[in-house]
């Protein structure tokens, strides 16, 4: 992996990934409902820009997740605390699996319009969306020739303020592979699952919900 120096920049999940066996730590009763997702996302009815989302959390999310539904079960803001509680995490890992294929510049595109929202919702500010930006344009020229390809995979790795990424194509090779240090890039990240306008929030809240109300409250 690159390393060295304060690294910045993100790989985006865009509107469109497990970097090494993380092992997750012990669930506390309750919490199972919001460690683990296994997510398809299809953003037409015509079933075309699909991605599945595998995600993973390996801090104490999933139990600050459980206390929230615990005692707010019923308040009508528990959705957007939920999400803000994701939004904070300091660990997790997250795979995409493109189930489609497309061009670089559809993919940059879908990134920026990503990061844009984010800037509307305070989540990132101009000056980082316009320097995260230009790092995707710069890194995904590996891309250029080929694009996206059904069966490609982004991976990321958040330890913090760490956020190792690869990027890894249909035929096994790793294209992109490299570990940066910023904030923004957690934000971003987790900003473009859990974010106000997220093609990816409401199912995964639902998945949460549902779940939390198959186990009953916590003991």
């Amino acid at each position: 992996m690159t390393g060295g120096g304060r690294r910045r920049g993100i790989l985006l999940a865009g509107a469109l990934a497990v970097l090494v066996a993380v092992p997750l730590p012990a669930q506390e009763p309750g919490s199972r409902c919001c460690t683990r997702f296994d997510y398809l996302l299809e953003k037409t009815i015509f079933k075309v820009d699909a991605v599945r989302l595998e995600l993973a959390f390996t801090d104490g999310t999933p139990a600050r997740v459980a206390g929230l539904l615990a005692r707010d079960a019923h308040s009508s803001a528990l959705r957007d605390s939920i999400a803000a509680a994701f939004l904070a995490a300091g660990g997790a890992t997250v795979r995409f699996t493109f189930e489609r294929s497309f061009g670089l510049e559809r993919f940059l595109r879908a990134n920026r319009d990503v990061m844009k929202r984010l800037v509307e919702a305070g989540i990132l500010s101009e000056e980082e969306f316009q320097r995260l930006d230009a790092d995707n344009v710069e890194r995904f020229q590996v891309l250029a020739s080929e694009g996206v390809r059904d069966g490609d995979r982004l991976e990321h790795e958040i330890d913090g303020e760490r956020v190792a990424t690869r990027y890894v194509d249909v035929e096994g090779e790793v294209r992109i592979e490299e570990v940066r240090v910023g904030d923004a890039e957690r934000r971003a990240l987790l900003g473009s699952l859990f974010g106000p306008k997220s093609d990816f929030r409401g199912g995964l809240l639902d998945l949460v919900l549902r779940r939390a109300a198959l186990e009953g409250p916590s003991p």
